[in-house]
């Protein structure tokens, strides 16, 4: 007889207080504690440098708005989620972290990019920030990982693409928020509610990744 496989899982609170082995970030999926892929050079230069493009955009446009890489998103008592970044209201920030860096409201925007994971990315975040309420979530998709994983990618993304989705009452019975995307590519200037004078194309945001 084989004995059955058991899982310890876990809350919310119980994994926030977990002393885990350090090196690797983890999220709680239904109360699974699940490690987070470990991103490339290519994967953080892009992002730390769209998040100083961002904060610069928010200070310039007095938009009231900061921009935090990875926070803990609280989606339900036993799961959680670390973006590669949220632009979030500074009030909302502020009131919601005094005593932890915790967000169990959503921020105004998500973002993820795009490494190894598409699926993820691309079929199950939408459903997830879409019920948490995040009111825009961006896909920044530089393809890095072509080169090493060639089947890694969502087959329907040819070139370098960054698909932003606004969030909207779903037009079918299975959810009740999803999100509607517009792609861009090349040389077209992307465009967000949040920061409507933002002036960078998606060739401009994927150079970062180079550290251009």
């Amino acid at each position: 007889m084989v004995a059955a496989v058991q899982f310890q899982t876990y809350t919310v609170e119980e994994f926030l207080n977990l002393d885990l082995p350090e090196g690797r970030e983890y999220e709680l999926v239904n109360g699974i504690i699940v490690p987070m892929a470990k991103p490339s050079g290519e994967h953080e230069n892009l992002r730390s440098e769209l998040l100083v493009e961002l904060r610069m955009e928010s200070r310039r446009c007095q938009l009231g708005l900061l921009v935090h890489p990875k926070p803990v998103l609280e989606l339900g008592p036993r799961d959680t989620r670390k973006p590669d970044l949220i632009v979030i209201d500074r009030n909302s920030w502020n009131r919601q972290t005094k005593s932890e860096a915790v967000l169990r409201e959503p921020p105004s925007v998500a973002i993820e990019i795009v490494s190894t994971n598409w699926e993820e990315d691309y079929r199950n975040k939408p459903l997830w920030y879409a019920a948490f309420g995040v009111s825009e979530l961006w896909i920044v998709d530089p393809l890095l990982a072509v080169d090493r994983y060639p089947n890694r990618r969502n087959p329907k993304i040819k070139e370098p693409t960054i698909s932003i989705g606004q969030l909207v009452a779903s037009r079918g019975i299975l959810v009740e928020r999803e999100y509607e995307f517009k792609s861009y590519t090349g040389s077209d200037r992307i465009e967000s509610s949040f920061f409507p004078d933002l002036n960078l194309t998606v060739e401009q945001i994927m150079a970062f990744g180079a550290g251009s």
